[in-house]
């Protein structure tokens, strides 16, 4: 029987792994993504390197079978003024297309859910509208729907409409 996958946070060491599958999600899936292939192959492994080394208001998640890294969720805090830095986003969630269906998107959005806690008071995402697994996870984690982004993405000349979601951690809701 093969040994649960291990959810780690990233590090500039992973950075091969982790451009290799990012790049695969962004050609495979750009409606999902607000990067483009294009622009994150036009970035140099060195630059990716820095960006999972970046501490902890921004990082990567990892899941990982042996050494084989499939799956990531980061976790981003944007706007670091005063008035902002109470708020966090879950970005780039992604699962091989072969793991998939093994719980990883849960364990990966839960790990960036834990990590956030720990940093602020509320967590934001946006999902296309049209992603009905991705919606159904993350409102079973306690996500709640409160605005849409019309046109959020175009990917192809087609636009995405984002539904823009928030799980809080402290304070009224």
């Amino acid at each position: 029987m093969d040994a649960p996958p291990l959810i780690r946070t990233l590090t500039a060491t992973d950075a091969t792994a982790y451009r290799a599958l990012r790049l695969q999600a962004l050609r495979d899936h750009p409606e999902a993504f607000g990067a483009s292939h294009e622009d994150e192959a036009a970035r140099s492994l060195e630059m990716t390197a820095k960006r999972l080394n970046d501490g902890p208001l921004n990082c990567v998640f990892g899941a990982f079978s042996g050494d084989e890294l499939i799956g990531t969720a980061g976790f981003v805090v944007p706007d670091r003024s005063a008035k902002s830095r109470h708020k966090g986003l879950l970005v780039g969630v992604h699962v091989a297309p072969e793991r998939r269906g093994q719980g990883l998107a849960r364990a990966l959005v839960s790990a960036v859910i834990a990590h956030a806690r720990a940093h602020v008071v509320l967590l934001q995402a946006a999902v296309g509208v049209d992603n009905a697994p991705a919606l159904r996870l993350y409102e079973s984690l306690g996500f709640r729907r409160y605005g849409l982004e019309d046109k959020a993405l175009r990917v192809d000349g087609v636009f995405i409409d984002e539904a823009l979601i928030v799980l809080y951690f402290a304070g009224d809701t």
